[in-house]
């Protein structure tokens, strides 16, 4: 057995196959008389380590019925169809900013570069969007009283803003 190298990124491959969970019954027309068709592979990444990336690599089959001609897939127990990451990571980012508050640049950062899944912010985003209660908050402010003892200034992201027009900000307020 070789021996890995100290910080070097272990490759840890898992494999499934829908040939595992072979279709009883065409579920077009119930009859039993079913071959395979074809097949096609995917890599989807999984939650690694620092030292450890995880792929699964997924054996998608298409079987045809024999009576009826149907062509059909079935749904694998732990990948879900058209699947390009596993749930575990998609999960992962959303408790995270949904639930922990973190940004999503932080969660994409630690995705790419603690657990070796290569993704956007854009991907992530897309997520959250999926995922999150939308309309929890009014939209249009307009009608709200300020709080109490509200300074006039928002922080978002850290950042300080005036919520009036300054003196010198007139000109491009009109």
């Amino acid at each position: 057995m070789e021996e890995q190298e100290e910080n070097e990124i272990e490759l840890e491959i898992r494999e499934h196959s829908d040939a595992d969970f072979f279709p009883e019954k065409c579920p077009f027309c119930n009859l039993s008389n079913i071959k395979r068709l074809t097949y096609h592979l995917r890599e989807i990444p999984d939650l690694g380590t620092p030292l450890i990336c995880r792929r699964i690599y997924y054996e998608r089959v298409y079987f045809k019925c024999k009576e009826c001609g149907e062509v059909f897939t079935i749904e694998h127990p732990l990948i879900p169809i058209n699947a390009r990451y596993m749930p575990g990571v998609i999960k992962y980012a959303v408790v995270r900013i949904l639930e922990k508050g973190d940004s999503i640049r932080r969660v994409t950062q630690d995705l790419n570069e603690l657990h070796l899944v290569k993704i956007s912010e854009t991907t992530v985003q897309r997520w959250i969007n999926e995922h999150g209660k939308k309309e929890t908050l009014p939209t249009d402010l307009s009608d709200e009283d300020p709080p109490e003892k509200f300074s006039g200034f928002l922080s978002l992201d850290g950042t300080f803003k005036s919520v009036k027009v300054k003196k010198n900000d007139q000109n491009l307020a009109t």
